[in-house]
C-alpha cells in the first residue's frame, strides 16, 4: 500500500470567506497566433475561434486552476469567452444555473429573454449529453443575442459564453457549436452521466432547531481525515455525489449565491458563490463522503468552504445548521483548519483563534 502524508501547520485565526483577490488575477501568457493549451486537462484552444480572433487571457487562480480566454470582433460587437475551472464540487447543473444567473444579470447586455430553453447537449468527443446550453434574445443595449454553455471535461468544467449584436439566437447557438467543434478536446475525458437543468426543490429545507458547535477537537479529526482522503487514489472524487445526481435549487441567498441540494437530500446542501466553482458544503460528513475517525462521531455536520486549491473547515455543528447559522459561523471566523487540495503534498493548517 502506498504511503500518504500531510503536513500540519499551526496558524492564527483565519479570515472569513474572502473575495477573489485582485492580486491573484494575472494576464495569461499567450503566444501570438498560436493555440493555447491547458496544461492539466490537455484542452487546446486556437488563436482564432469560430472566425473570431483572440484578444487576451486571464488567470483567475494559480497554476491554471481557473482561466479565461476572450475572443472579440471590433468593439465587442461579437464576443466569445472560454473559461476552464477545476471541478471540486457540485455538478454541471449547479454551475450552469450559476452561469445563467451571471449572464441574465450582466450589465450592458440588455434585457435577456430566453429563446432556446436550457437543454442538454453532447459535447464533441463525448458519448452522453453531459453539457447544458441556453440562448437568449436581448434588447435595449445594442446586443441581439447572448448565450452560455457548460460541460465537464474530466476533472474540469468548461464554460463558453457568447454575445452578438448581429446574430439571431439561432445563429448564435450555431456559432457556439462551431466554436466548440474547433477546440481540441482530450480523448475520453467526458462525464458518464447526462445533465439535467436544475428545478426548484419540491419542499425547501426547514430548520426548527438551532444547531450548536461541537468540540473543536472533532473538527480537527475531520481535517485529518480530509487530508488523508485527498492523498488517496480517488483524490477529490469523494466530494462529489455519485452520478447521476439530480440537483434542485432550494433558495436564493442574494446576488449570485444560491442554495442547492443533490437528489433532494435533507442532510446536506451546497451554497454556490458566483459561477466559477467556489462553494460552501454544509451537512452530514458521512453524506458528503467524509468519514471521520470513530473518536469524532460527534462531528456529524461539517461546514466546508471549497476553493480551487484549498478547503477551509469551519466549526462542526451537532445538527444540520441553517444558512443563517452558517453565515454566523463563517462571518465570525470560526475556522478549525484549512486543507490544501492541489499540489504534490497536502498541507493541513490547524487554526488557533486569538483569545
Amino acid at each position: 500500500m502506498a504511503r500518504h502524508w500531510f503536513k500540519v501547520v499551526l496558524a492564527a485565526a483565519a479570515l472569513a470567506l474572502p473575495a477573489m483577490p485582485a492580486a491573484a488575477q494575472q494576464p495569461l501568457p499567450l503566444a501570438p497566433g498560436e493555440a493555447w493549451k491547458h496544461k492539466h486537462s490537455g484542452i487546446s484552444v486556437p488563436a482564432t475561434l469560430a472566425n473570431t480572433p483572440r484578444n487576451g487571457g486571464t488567470a483567475f487562480a494559480e497554476d491554471e486552476l481557473d482561466v479565461g480566454l476572450s475572443f472579440i470582433i471590433g468593439d465587442a460587437q461579437e464576443s466569445l469567452t472560454f473559461y476552464i475551472f477545476r471541478n471540486t464540487n457540485g455538478g454541471v447543473p449547479v454551475w450552469f444555473a450559476q452561469a445563467q444567473w451571471s449572464l441574465e444579470n450582466r450589465r450592458g447586455i440588455g434585457d435577456p429573454v430566453i429563446a432556446l430553453t436550457p437543454q442538454a447537449f453532447t459535447p464533441p468527443g463525448q458519448a452522453t449529453a453531459s453539457g447544458l446550453k441556453a440562448v437568449y434574445e436581448t434588447s435595449g443595449s445594442g446586443f441581439r443575442s447572448t448565450g452560455v454553455a457548460l460541460l465537464p471535461v474530466g476533472d474540469w468544467y468548461v464554460k463558453i459564453r457568447a454575445s452578438s449584436q448581429t446574430r439571431s439566437p439561432q445563429a448564435l447557438a450555431a456559432w457556439m457549436d462551431a466554436a466548440m467543434a474547433e477546440i481540441g478536446w482530450p480523448a475520453a475525458a467526458g462525464d458518464e452521466s447526462g445533465a439535467v437543468p436544475v428545478a426548484d426543490c419540491s419542499v425547501p429545507l426547514a430548520f426548527p432547531v438551532a444547531a450548536k458547535d461541537v468540540p473543536k477537537t472533532a473538527g480537527l479529526g475531520l481535517a485529518e481525515t480530509l487530508g488523508i482522503m485527498l492523498k488517496s487514489e480517488d483524490g477529490m472524487k469523494w466530494l462529489r455525489p455519485a452520478p447521476p445526481a439530480t440537483w434542485c435549487r432550494d433558495r436564493s441567498m442574494g446576488d449570485n449565491q444560491q442554495l442547492y441540494r443533490p437528489d433532494d437530500a435533507t442532510d446536506r446542501y451546497l451554497i454556490a458563490l458566483g459561477d466559477n466553482g467556489r462553494a460552501v458544503l454544509v451537512g452530514s460528513s458521512v453524506a458528503w463522503g467524509l468519514r471521520p475517525p470513530p473518536r469524532d462521531k460527534a462531528s456529524d455536520h461539517s461546514i466546508q468552504f471549497v476553493e480551487a486549491n484549498e478547503t477551509t473547515l469551519y466549526m462542526p455543528q451537532d445538527i444540520l445548521p441553517s444558512p443563517e447559522r452558517v453565515g454566523e459561523i463563517v462571518n465570525g471566523n470560526h475556522v478549525v483548519a484549512s486543507v490544501s487540495t492541489w499540489g504534490a503534498n497536502t498541507q493541513i493548517r490547524l487554526t488557533r483563534e486569538e483569545e
